[in-house]
């Protein structure tokens, strides 16, 4: 009888690990293929005992079942499989000895649910490291060109950044205000400060020469749509594989720049990602 709790057992973590490893690697496997899998490799681990060659042979029988004997499956689902195995066991011997006391039945259940709760965490956390590493390749070193100025940041095209200047439809960019702070012209600081959202087209506090390089941007938040001061810039230079410049287009400084994406100081418009000014 014990022989047969230890292969239902093994059957359901392999059906947890395979199924989690499917979903991770994106591969379509019939639930049948998966339960199939999980219970041969089960049995021969329950068979075999904890000899080294029965346990590769096991682990061996595991992913070519589920995934295909191929060399590709090995590679791909192999460290997922390996990982998310020792992920779950490391935890279930971890915490054996505070369940001992429990009958067959509920440490059966408890160690399943610890072991789809722990995959079901390790699996929101693989995709969320899987999505920053996407979205790294959207990172940036710029040369921004304004105000008589010539200021490096880090950026982060935005696909979701579809704001415009609404009079000639150019781009506008939202910069770091603190980023930019130490490179501004004392008169453009002093204006900045006086400027009101709640009368936004008051702008008799910058010079004219500055004013000429306003544009009132519509911006809409959650709550409302507001009106934020653009100021036109005479270049950005995005450097990469593809490096590209931009001229005359507009940038909004704001001061709420603490959660720009991967710690950035400037979110681009997702024209950025063309190579056509």
């Amino acid at each position: 009888m014990y022989g047969e709790w230890l292969v239902l057992i093994n059957t359901l973590y392999n059906l947890a690990i395979l199924t989690f490893t499917a979903k991770v690697t994106g591969v379509y496997v019939k639930n049948t293929r998966l339960l199939m899998s999980s219970i041969i490799s089960s049995l021969i681990a329950v068979i075999g005992g904890q000899m080294l060659l029965t346990i590769v042979l096991s682990f061996i029988v595991l992913i070519g079942l589920a995934f295909r004997f191929k060399l590709r499956s090995f590679q791909k689902q192999g460290p997922i499989v390996l990982t998310a195995t020792i992920v779950i066991g490391g935890l279930l011997t971890a915490l054996q000895p505070y369940l001992k006391n429990l009958s067959v039945i509920h440490f059966i259940v408890l160690c399943l649910l610890l072991a789809f709760g722990n995959l079901l965490i390790f699996y929101k956390q693989w995709g969320f490291v899987k999505l920053e590493r996407v979205s790294g390749q959207f990172v940036f070193q710029t040369t921004l060109k304004v105000f008589d100025e010539v200021i490096p940041l880090s950026a982060f095209v935005d696909t979701g950044n579809q704001c415009i200047e609404p009079l000639s439809g150019k781009p506008v960019h939202f910069v770091s205000y603190s980023a930019l702070r130490p490179y501004l012209p004392a008169t453009i600081r002093d204006a900045l400060s006086q400027w009101q959202e709640t009368d936004p087209y008051d702008v008799s506090m910058f010079s004219v020469d500055y004013q000429r390089l306003i544009r009132f941007i519509h911006v809409n938040t959650v709550q409302q749509q507001t009106i934020v001061l653009g100021f036109r810039f005479d270049e950005l230079h995005i450097k990469g594989e593809s490096s590209q410049v931009k001229t005359n287009e507009y940038i909004v400084l704001t001061k709420k720049a603490k959660n720009f994406p991967h710690s950035t100081a400037a979110i681009l418009h997702f024209s950025a990602l063309s190579n056509n000014s």
